[in-house]
């Protein structure tokens, strides 16, 4: 596999994403997996506005349609990244980056970073403990480590966003609890041959 155009760390990339417009992301309401999928591209071309470009809907990893990312970064020399966007089955993702790692598309084998970026989908609970989840799992951490572990040349990326409950009353958005949840944090974590090279906070009150 030929990754000479390899130029960022973990680190970097990590650091990089704390620059993203979380700002303006937080204040859509619902699902909002189009604005996410197009804050991670603002972000990737942002890096280099002259060589990044974005495929939005990744190619897939084998043949025909099975298995397609929601998107593929690119830099000069050809696909370097790939990103899925998920509030539903984060697991099901996680082996679908996998696949992306060990594809035998010639046009593919240069991807050498993956971004995870997971939010909670509906809240849970009653009165005042209704709640969303949190964002990531520990059973999808430890998904994305053994991933990592396994491919120990590729540097993984997981973003989690967490939401708070917030009851509308009246408006538009009291029309539908679709549209209850608040972006509330944004943590970023950066896995390395099965380990946690890197943590912070991306967006929220401990940024």
């Amino acid at each position: 596999m030929n990754r000479k155009g390899k130029a960022l760390s973990g680190t970097a990339l990590l650091e990089s994403l704390g620059k993203a417009r979380w700002g303006t992301a937080s204040r859509t309401y619902g699902s909002s997996h189009s604005t996410w999928i197009g804050l991670f591209s603002d972000w990737w071309i942002s890096l280099d506005p002259k060589s990044h470009s974005v495929l939005d809907g990744a190619p897939s990893h084998g043949k025909g349609r099975i298995g397609q990312g929601d998107q593929l970064f690119c830099d000069a020399e050809g696909p370097a990244g790939v990103s899925e966007v998920e509030g539903s089955d984060p697991l099901k993702k996680v082996r679908t980056i996998e696949q992306y790692f060990k594809t035998r598309r010639e046009e593919l084998g240069r991807i050498w970073f993956a971004v995870l970026f997971l939010y909670s989908y509906s809240p849970i609970g009653s009165g005042k403990n209704r709640q969303f989840p949190q964002a990531a799992s520990p059973a999808v951490l430890r998904a994305v480590q053994g991933l990592s572990s396994r491919y120990r040349d590729r540097i993984v990326l997981v973003v989690a966003l967490d939401k708070r409950f917030e009851r509308i009353a009246e408006g538009v958005r009291s029309t539908s609890e679709y549209y209850s949840g608040v972006p509330d944090q944004v943590t970023g974590i950066c896995l390395k041959s099965g380990l946690e090279s890197g943590r912070r906070a991306l967006f929220g009150t401990e940024r």
